[in-house]
């Protein structure tokens, strides 16, 4: 009651009655349990709604193989979640950095082609499905471009159902992972705050896109064995997307 009451006055409110101060307390009340209730979900697309790691590191290969130019298992980790564009720029040596489209062109190429090798993580569907007949919100960020989201959609009929136009692709921002501009704007079509949104990937760029954008992050880890010790245990982690569900509870 006081809480509303100093509210009230901070606007120029005065002199309310006993009973409009208690509308105004229960109101006051309702906004306080409201900030930072988790009400939308922001997935990454690559590694966390599908599998492709492997079928991205072939890419990357057989584009390096074209043109000549060693990759480490450092760069195929660190390319993980980030753009074809910073991939490149990672991977191409100074003398090289002009050869930047044709290296991204044969990559694409190549993953574009064995794109029916993608398949779903296990209980995606199901988790989405959930969410959605809970009541959250639940979008896709990616840093895949729009051509290939397209044709990811188009091979799952039930996914491109329940995602719609849920979806920012790469072309529809300037600045890539870590910078938190993607997921602000995908937070902006929610018609959400920053501090209402969990972000699920599983790449050490969405864990810092999250840091940045002052978003709580889940870590989806498919493979325990094979977690990315770089990102904070603090943070809530699976390898299971009905878990979610859980941390939701």
């Amino acid at each position: 009651m006081q809480i509303a009451k100093d509210i009230c006055e901070k606007h120029g409110i005065f002199g309310l009655t006993m009973e409009a101060l208690n509308v105004r307390s229960i109101y006051v009340k309702s906004v306080i349990e409201s900030m930072g209730k988790i009400k939308g979900l922001i997935y990454d697309l690559d590694g966390t709604i599908i599998s492709t790691q492997k079928l991205h590191e072939d890419a990357w290969i057989y584009a390096s193989k074209k043109f000549n130019i060693p990759i480490s298992d450092e760069m195929l980790l660190n390319q993980s979640g980030i753009s074809n564009e910073a991939a490149a720029k990672m991977m191409l040596p100074n003398n090289k950095k002009h050869w930047a489209k044709r290296f991204i062109a044969a990559k694409v190429k190549y993953v574009m082609e064995n794109a029916n090798r993608v398949v779903l993580f296990p209980d995606i569907i199901k988790t989405f499905s959930q969410l959605f007949k809970n009541g959250y919100k639940v979008w896709t960020c990616t840093s895949a471009n729009k051509n290939f989201v397209e044709k990811i959609l188009d091979n799952f009929n039930k996914l491109k159902k329940l995602l719609k136009n849920n979806i920012v692709w790469r072309e529809m921002y300037k600045r890539e992972k870590p910078s938190p501009e993607a997921l602000n704007l995908t937070i902006k079509k929610m018609r959400l705050r920053n501090d209402q949104v969990y972000y699920i990937g599983d790449a050490f760029s969405d864990y810092k896109t999250s840091l940045n954008a002052k978003v709580k992050f889940i870590y989806f880890c498919s493979n325990k064995k094979n977690k990315d010790l770089r990102i904070a245990k603090s943070n809530l982690i699976t390898s299971s997307h009905n878990k979610i569900l859980n941390f939701l509870d």
